[in-house]
């Protein structure tokens, strides 16, 4: 059964705060470090500094030997905190927790805040009459460690040679697993040059990384467009972007007009379908310190238009979607008829052939989608959000944050069942479905009639993977991609695999004793037949590598394209892109994940595909197989 998110009556606010860094003042200060516990009498600890980050509030707390953080969000399934409410996770973050204040929140907080939501602590926020008031103290924001970390900013890094699960390049790129394309005019200020950095081409490109919204295995073949999500039909449309095209002397001189002149030219154009213009600032504008978000304020106010505004930053990423997925959606379900009690929402389910699966086994157990959203987005999808009864939400940390805009005051339910991977997940996230709606549903019947067909294969194929291993490496502070399905696209990878009959080898990269110690007691947790399984550690690149040798699995886990570290090892390798919901789709899984094992070429020509310790290809030596 998911969790609850549901809030008060959709209403409109002077000052939006979903997506924004908003500081408050002493008024904010005083309330949260009540209702918390924080403000207590004879202890020393103090709210110092509070803002809204994002789609969270955050405190700063002294009085003990050094500052810590409080941060209060929203409630999810996988949510682990100090305090957890029916709709808040309340949690500290901070080299020295005092046992006094940890006493004081936990014997008041749960009770102070009962049924309060995030949209009441928003709305609490903005009644403060300092709130946004410049020169108001802003809790600091999280340690750069506790962020994913891409190769890109890593480069020389002590253990980049450790990272399986491009956690940086997918945090990153995601942008890139949103499709937009049907929405908006693109207009970028940059030179031509900046768009050399990805191919442009309808053909199957093979990126260097993994991507878990890449449709590649799971649909070979299949052409998509380069740089927008899952285009389910790739169309060519005029001038899909306009740039400014700077030049040596824009840079050295500036030249605001050239930019002025390009974004009212994208907003006179026709436009009958009334789609936004999205404005993208790119790194050399940036740099010079160009101030292109008051030219695209400028242009809206006068003509009205719609326009989405984005930088280069993480945190531009975090509201670009804003005007969509909050204001209009709030107007919509300000406007929209009750919905039919048997309507669901599909939140995060891509256009693919499983979720298409997934749909026919709603319908048959009665159950009607109404429109589904991520990673498609369009104004008619959003408008059709509130003819619905339900969301239904895949668990994505990736699009968290999106979620978090699409909850933000809705007066509609929402659950996030664990995603239906795997054969009995599948059955339980139609069951969670039809209990929250509460309606006369056929969910045997439906069942029966989806999995019956499978269920032959899904056993015969179960019986041989028993004769595989598969292996997952992992660095310690990592092991939340093993003990949290929404850090991994909802995959749960260790239950899933081990339901499939595979036996599973886990070598864990050791940063500190005590943090791989909890990391791997948290992950055997995960683990039902312990005598199947292997955890493993490893503490340099050298005995990586000969873990990796050693171990008899047949294929590891990587987000990376032709990882050399496994080739070298005899390995092949798998990714979340082998993965699909549903029963049918989890025999199809099962089939590529044995098809990835059952191929011996690695196996066979591994010394030829040796490297040295600065990954060159080593000259094999002569003799042997």
């Amino acid at each position: 059964m998911g969790l609850h998110a549901p809030g008060p009556e959709p209403q409109r606010s002077a000052q939006t705060l979903s997506g924004r860094v908003v500081a408050a003042g002493t008024a904010s200060r005083q309330a949260l470090g009540s209702l918390l516990g924080i403000h207590v009498d004879p202890l020393p600890f103090r709210v110092t500094a509070a803002a809204w980050i994002d789609h969270a509030v955050e405190l700063t707390v002294e009085g003990g030997p050094e500052p810590v953080v409080c941060r209060i969000e929203r409630r999810t399934p996988e949510s682990r905190g100090l305090v957890l409410t029916a709709h808040l996770n309340v949690y500290f973050r901070g080299r020295s927790l005092p046992t006094a204040l940890t006493q004081s929140v936990l014997d008041r907080a749960a009770a102070s805040l009962g049924d309060t939501t995030l949209e009441d602590l928003g709305e609490l926020l903005r009644k403060d009459p300092e709130l946004g008031r410049p020169g108001l103290p802003v809790p600091p924001s999280a340690d750069e460690g506790d962020r994913p970390r891409s190769l890109l900013d890593t480069w020389g890094g002590q253990d980049s040679w450790a990272d399986f699960f491009a956690g940086g390049e997918i945090a990153r790129s995601q942008l890139d697993s949103i499709d937009p394309s049907r929405l908006f005019h693109f207009v970028q200020h940059c030179d031509n040059e900046c768009l050399f950095v990805n191919p442009h081409t309808v053909g199957t490109i093979v990126t260097l990384a993994n991507y878990p919204w890449d449709e590649r295995v799971r649909s070979p073949g299949v052409p998509t467009a380069q740089g927008m999500g899952n285009v389910s039909d790739v169309q060519t449309v005029e001038e899909g972007m306009i740039t400014t095209e700077i030049d040596e002397n824009d840079v050295i001189l500036g030249n605001p007009k050239k930019l002025v002149n390009l974004v009212e030219y994208a907003a006179s154009r026709p436009n009958p379908e009334r789609k936004l213009v999205f404005v993208s600032n790119t790194c050399v504008p940036t740099v010079i310190g160009e101030d292109v978000e008051s030219v695209v304020k400028r242009v809206r106010k006068r003509t009205s238009l719609p326009l989405l505004y984005l930088t280069v930053t993480p945190r531009s990423m975090t509201n670009v979607f804003e005007g969509l997925l909050v204001e209009r959606r709030l107007a919509a379900e300000q406007v929209a008829p009750a919905p039919d009690p048997d309507t669901v929402n599909l939140m995060g389910f891509p256009p693919t052939r499983a979720v298409a699966e997934l749909e026919s086994l709603l319908s048959n157990a009665g159950v009607r989608v109404n429109t589904r959203l991520l990673p498609e987005l369009d104004t008619d999808r959003i408008d059709a959000l509130p003819n619905a009864a339900l969301n239904v939400v895949l668990p994505n940390k990736t699009w968290q944050n999106l979620y978090d805009q699409l909850l933000d005051r809705s007066r509609l339910q929402s659950i996030f069942p664990e995603a239906p991977y795997g054969w009995e997940a599948s059955r339980r996230w139609l069951d969670a479905i039809a209990a929250e709606l509460g309606v006369p549903l056929d969910v045997d019947g439906a069942w029966e009639r989806a999995s019956s067909s499978s269920q032959r294969d899904w056993a015969r194929l179960r019986e041989e993977a028993a004769r595989f291993r598969l292996g997952i490496v992992v660095r310690d502070r990592e092991a939340f991609f093993l003990t949290t399905p929404a850090s991994t696209w909802g995959v749960p990878l260790l239950s899933c695999l081990e339901e499939m009959g595979f036996g599973i080898d886990i070598l864990v990269g050791v940063s500190a004793p005590a943090t791989a110690k909890e990391s791997a007691l948290a992950i055997r947790k995960m683990l039902h037949d312990g005598s199947r399984h292997s955890v493993r550690a490893f503490d340099s690149f050298a005995f990586l590598r000969r873990r990796l040798q050693e171990s008899p699995a047949q294929a590891f886990l990587s987000y990376h394209f032709f990882d050399w570290r496994l080739t070298e090892a005899g390995k092949g390798s798998f990714s979340i892109q082998h993965f699909e919901m549903g029963p049918a789709g989890a025999v199809r899984t099962l089939e590529r994940l044995l098809a990835v094992c059952r191929t011996p070429f690695h196996r066979r020509y591994a010394r030829y595909l040796a490297r040295t310790d600065e990954g060159l290809v080593a000259v094999p030596q002569r003799g042997g197989a």
